[in-house]
């Protein structure tokens, strides 16, 4: 369904050229409702025939377009003739309002209106979205909500996000290097949060002792770094998005995907997302998508900070069909 609601409210021209004059890149913004949001638009110099744009969803937490990580993407593929649009997410960067407060399913409302500005803004004949980390779970949502051409997930996750969280703190704790015994502990402290958040009642003490019982043990200053009040933002947060199964959009979309993963991902359990995607889509019938796993992390870099060959190679490879 095309999104109308959009209002531009400005795009100032203020040229900053990359290295080697490969394209250039100006502020823009648009509105979604009251809330005004920023983003840099790529502009190839020497773009497809077929002109054709790709929206950014960025990840978790603050996320704006001085991310470099994010900002790699978009040079990547402007330099490969893409006109690419970099936001900062609300809450982060110029934009407005508070991604805390905010469902998958505004954030995706963000993304779709973003999408369109940039097609209606360059008149594009094509647009996509790629969603990074947590702007893959979103990226679903937003390709069946909005007329997009294309999807392609760079390393997020399809699972719940209650698992992602398991996945990804215990990966942590390895690498902080707690023990065996002390991430089962560590694990016995999740069992009790999300009890707190997914309860009714929200009854704080249980957790309140466990935490006074965390400061003497070995892994103590591991535990102070997870939120540690009754009104914490991330209850609600979470709560709110774990009901949201990115698995149930997947198996619904009409376009062509693009899924990227890290074999070595900390952050993501790949081969289980693998399998549940391949399992999920055969079951309904969707065949027009590609799955590959390169042998990196979550970042997909090779070394340094450059995408792994043979990501570069078929991604582009891909959207030459498009």
């Amino acid at each position: 369904m095309r999104l109308l609601f959009f209002v531009v409210i400005g795009f100032f021209w203020s040229p900053l050229f990359c290295q080697e004059f490969q394209f250039t890149k100006k502020e823009t913004s648009f509105k979604n409702g009251n809330i005004t949001l920023y983003a840099d638009v790529y502009t190839p110099n020497n773009p497809k025939e077929e002109k054709i744009g790709i929206a950014l969803i960025l990840g978790s937490g603050n996320a704006s377009r001085s991310n470099v990580w994010s900002f790699l993407f978009a040079e990547f593929l402007s330099e490969n003739g893409y006109y690419v649009l970099i936001p900062d997410k609300r809450g982060s960067g110029k934009s407005e309002g508070d991604w805390r407060e905010s469902s998958f399913f505004e954030l995706a409302d963000d993304a779709a209106i973003s999408a369109e500005h940039l097609k209606e803004l360059m008149g594009l004949e094509k647009i996509g979205i790629m969603g990074l980390s947590q702007g893959g779970k979103i990226a679903p949502i937003v390709a069946t909500k909005s007329d997009i051409d294309f999807v392609i997930n760079i390393v997020g996750s399809a699972r719940p996000v209650t698992e992602g969280i398991i996945h990804e703190v215990t990966n942590t704790a390895k690498e902080k290097g707690l023990k065996p015994d002390e991430i089962k502990e560590m694990l016995e402290l999740h069992v009790l949060l999300e009890e707190y958040i997914f309860s009714e009642e929200r009854n704080w003490a249980p957790l309140a002792e466990k935490f006074k019982e965390t400061k003497n043990t070995t892994w103590s200053k591991f535990a102070a770094t997870f939120p540690n009040t009754p009104d914490s933002w991330v209850w609600d947060f979470v709560k709110t998005n774990a009901v949201i199964d990115a698995m149930d959009y997947w198996t619904i979309l009409k376009q062509d995907v693009f899924f990227a993963f890290g074999a070595n991902d900390a952050n993501v359990s790949t081969y289980e997302n693998v399998y549940s995607l391949q399992k999920n889509l055969h079951k309904s019938n969707k065949t027009n998508y590609e799955i590959h796993v390169y042998p990196t992390g979550h970042s997909l870099f090779q070394n340094g900070t450059t995408f792994h060959v043979d990501f570069r190679k078929d991604l582009l490879n891909w959207l030459e069909k498009r």
